[in-house]
């Protein structure tokens, strides 16, 4: 697209509570100008909140509408893959919420299709576009904590002990922890380290119903050593990177809701402790802005179908080869 000024014109799929997080929002590159639902009411109450000028009772409509440009996906994860083709098959370009699909396979075919289309494909890991996280790794590879030897990753929630419901805790709707949360684990390490990671052994517990509810994997990615946790039977939400001067610490890591966030920083030969505090910041916001501009610039996402795919080829081998619990 070479007009840069012209801003992208957004369709959203579906009226999730993760989309909720756009109401409100001004955005510089593209304007939601569309949202559709199974549900009309649904799609009116959401395109009322959000001053969204067009409100479909269908998704296939939504993608017949030529003045649509893009789409966002943010449906349970069973449906990413069909409505990505959709979408491609309409020529709109597609961003879908993580993890892009059920597996590494739906995700080739996905991808297959938005090249045979020639749009643009981009799965929505919103945590990548925090500065806390980016000042992270920043922080690791300027050396202030030396060579990193361990990083150790958690994300679980306790929902399926509360009483939850929804598709997260149905297998055949693409539910269970792995899926859900396992993903960030597995980008985290390959974001911070920038190496493709060996497993080295992975736990795993089900229920009766054969839905994962935790898992533990371990890994080398080149000289560090990696541990990954997620869950729906506790509450955990940290990172913690070690390395041959220090730590680094982030409480409340990779949670969606946009909150302040800190590293705590601790030098063990000086003895020295300090935070770095970073304010508030919408990623869903973000993430969908830089795409907007991956889009005026034909530029290919980093968050691409080749990252989805490496991704969810590590969850899969989880899945395979863990030790039940």
């Amino acid at each position: 697209m070479s007009n840069t000024t012209t801003k992208i014109r957004f369709g959203i799929l579906g009226t999730a509570s993760i989309a909720r997080a756009l109401i409100g929002q001004q955005f510089e590159h593209l304007a939601l100008s569309a949202v559709a639902s199974r549900d009309i009411n649904k799609a009116n109450t959401f395109g009322d909140e959000a001053s969204i000028p067009k409100r479909f009772g269908n998704y296939e409509a939504l993608l017949a509408d030529s003045t649509i440009d893009a789409v966002y996906i943010p449906l349970p994860q069973h449906l990413h893959c069909e409505y990505a083709i959709k979408a491609a098959e309409a020529k709109k370009h597609v961003i879908v919420e993580k993890p892009a699909a059920l597996n590494s396979s739906e995700v080739e075919r996905m991808s297959a299709a938005c090249k045979t289309k020639n749009v643009l494909f981009m799965e929505a890991f919103m945590y990548r576009f925090k500065r806390v996280h980016n000042r992270a790794k920043e922080i690791v590879q300027e050396g202030t904590i030396g060579k990193l030897r361990y990083m150790n990753f958690a994300w679980s929630h306790a929902f399926a002990n509360r009483g939850g419901v929804g598709f997260r805790l149905q297998k055949e709707l693409g539910g269970g922890c792995l899926l859900d949360l396992g993903v960030y684990g597995v980008d985290w390490i390959r974001f911070i380290t920038e190496a493709e990671p060996t497993m080295l052994n992975a736990h795993i517990h089900r229920r009766e119903d054969a839905l994962d509810v935790f898992a533990l994997a371990t890994y080398k990615a080149d000289d560090v050593l990696a541990t990954m946790t997620c869950g729906y039977t506790t509450d955990a939400n940290y990172y913690f990177l070690s390395g041959e001067k220090g730590s680094i610490f982030s409480p409340v890591a990779l949670s969606r809701r946009v909150l302040p966030n800190v590293l705590h920083i601790h030098l063990l030969g000086s003895d020295k402790t300090y935070s770095e505090e970073f304010p508030a910041e919408n990623a869903y916001k973000l993430e969908l802005e830089y795409f907007a501009q991956c889009i005026k610039n034909n530029q290919r996402p980093f968050l691409d179908a080749e990252n989805a795919k490496k991704n969810l080829r590590l969850i899969e081998e989880i899945e395979r080869n863990a030790v039940p619990l």
